[in-house]
């Protein structure tokens, strides 16, 4: 058998005439290197992991992608954490100073305030808290612009008056789809960090795993192409 020359699990060594396994470099038996084929050059790292991840989807930044129901569910709960959030300070005030009408007309009052400045906020900017911090926007749905304060007020109460119920067909569609209250208010929820972003310049949200995320590249301290053993 010549040098060079590829052999499988049942060539034997040039040495000592044993067995050898299928791509072995040395002879389990004697332990020399095997010269009788030609050494297959060695896979990288990033071919091992080109083999292996999967491709995210990439980002579409200049078609506008409508809202998925999980990340339309996450925001509705961070709008309705903010609009509670002086529930429990103004709660504990009025154990303390043992004055009930504490919870009974501050507490609502204060919760119709924060809705009311979410409401501002939609209005003149397309964002919420929760939609803020999770990269999502309000626009109209035909002319795609700041929806205005009435259609964010009429949005929003469709919602409250149907108990919630005006989000089933988001619940139960796999895909991005509006609910009762965003046709009823001419308005749509857009995801701005996987799509464009007609309000504005496209941002980059801190709670959401971007689209285009790959692996990260870690340098070793130990050059890879180092010879010798250690």
């Amino acid at each position: 058998m010549t040098p060079g020359h590829r052999i499988g699990s049942d060539a034997a060594c040039a040495h000592c005439g044993s067995g050898l396994r299928a791509d072995a470099p040395y002879c389990g038996s004697c332990g020399q290197a095997v010269t009788n084929r030609q050494p297959q050059p060695p896979v990288t790292r990033g071919q091992r992991f080109a083999t292996v991840a999967q491709p995210r989807p990439a980002v579409v930044a200049d078609q506008i992608v409508g809202a998925g129901r999980g990340v339309r569910c996450c925001c509705y709960l961070l709008d309705l954490a903010a609009m509670l959030s002086p529930v429990l300070p103004l709660s504990i005030i009025g154990a303390i100073l043992g004055v009930a009408e504490v919870v009974y007309i501050v507490v609502p009052i204060a919760f119709v305030a924060v809705w009311a400045w979410m409401q501002i906020w939609q209005g003149f900017t397309g964002m919420s808290f929760g939609k803020a911090m999770l990269g999502l926007r309000v626009i109209g749905a035909a002319d795609r612009q700041i929806p205005g304060l009435a259609a964010t007020v009429m949005r929003s109460g469709i919602f409250a008056a149907t108990a919630g119920l005006a989000a089933f067909p988001i619940l139960i569609s796999p895909t991005p789809r509006d609910g009762l209250h965003d046709r009823l208010s001419g308005l749509t929820l857009i995801d701005v960090v996987r799509g464009a972003n007609p309000l504005g310049p496209r941002p980059k949200s801190a709670l959401r795993r971007p689209a285009e995320r790959r692996l990260n590249k870690v340098q070793s301290p130990v050059p890879l192409k180092a010879s010798g053993r250690r």
